[in-house]
């Protein structure tokens, strides 16, 4: 692709980005700091450059086109990307030799995140790691992407199916989901609880999209079984506090929800305070498997061997 017959520049991209989130052109005018004239002649600018149309004028709104939202789609991956790129410059110039992204699902465990802080900054401290909140929801996709350097993922299965003449992955360990519970619960002391036995309860969730090997497709979707009400909650100690509340009941890792145990391991642990109390999915359980992935590059193999044995560990 020959980028410079590019027709747009980075004011245009901006431009369209600050219209759609405005409520008037005034208000995106002010956003820019030009006048609305000034605004209006970059939009024709722009519509002359493209031969199409970009915005619809309603009253003192802009409305915009179907052109314009695929413009706007790429807008903002490219001014994210050059914001990216100029905050990491910055950083490099500063004495860092390398900032490399982690991406982690949303129902990931930090608690190991001291110690890698630790011994990256003992053993590599060239390097920055830097863990984006933007790939929690699909760690994997954003790694092929190319919005993060290394993915933390968990599988049901112990062996991931990957390019690997692209992709490397290092298995770190086994872990199984659990039933999270208050003790005040009525099925808190069950030996497991099946699909069924979460009909009728308020299940407290950081999703609502059925995620690719977690409880919707390992523990419900076989028994063709939802709970009655989801209750969508972006926070982990969010969850935790609503369960231990008894307002609803979740369903965890094992490795997610000991630091909530009081340092007791295992299920059917209580919290002194809150008495959380974990139960079995099913009678053999519900196992997941943790994978760290990152792409095959030679500046990735020492923070990759560190990173693995710190998780392994």
């Amino acid at each position: 692709m020959d980028f410079s017959k590019s027709q747009l520049n980075i004011s245009h991209l901006k431009m369209i980005c600050t219209i759609a989130q405005a409520e008037t052109v005034k208000e995106a005018a002010e956003s820019l700091f030009i006048t609305q004239p000034a605004l209006s002649n970059r939009i024709r600018e722009a519509e002359r450059r493209l031969k199409t149309k970009l915005f619809n004028r309603r009253g003192r709104k802009l409305i915009i086109t179907t052109v314009g939202e695929r413009l706007l789609h790429s807008a903002k991956k490219i001014l994210e990307e050059l914001a990216r790129a100029e905050h990491d410059i910055a950083r490099l110039s500063s004495g860092i030799e390398l900032v490399l992204r982690l991406g982690l699902p949303h129902y990931a465990s930090f608690r190991w995140l001291p110690d890698v802080m630790r011994q990256f900054s003992e053993h590599l401290p060239g390097i920055e790691l830097e863990i984006t909140a933007n790939a929690a929801k699909q760690p994997l996709t954003a790694l092929f992407h190319g919005e993060v350097d290394i993915a933390i993922v968990s599988s049901a299965n112990q062996q991931l199916t990957l390019d690997n003449n692209l992709y490397g992955s290092e298995f770190l360990l086994e872990d199984e989901l659990l039933a999270c519970l208050s003790a005040k619960h009525s099925k808190a002391g069950q030996a497991f609880l099946t699909a069924q036995d979460f009909v009728d309860e308020t299940y407290i969730t950081n999703s609502v999209v059925p995620e690719k090997d977690r409880e919707y497709e390992l523990f419900f979707q076989p028994e063709n079984i939802m709970p009655r009400k989801v209750l969508q909650v972006g926070f982990n100690e969010a969850i935790v506090e609503l369960v231990k509340a008894n307002i609803g009941v979740t369903i965890m890792s094992k490795n997610l929800i000991e630091p909530h145990l009081a340092g007791k391991t295992g299920t059917n642990a209580l919290d002194g305070e809150g008495q959380i109390q974990t139960v079995r999915l099913g009678k053999l359980g519900v196992k997941i498997y943790w994978h760290l992935v990152y792409v095959k590059q030679p500046h990735l193999d020492s923070p990759v061997k560190l990173l693995t044995k710190i998780l392994q560990r």
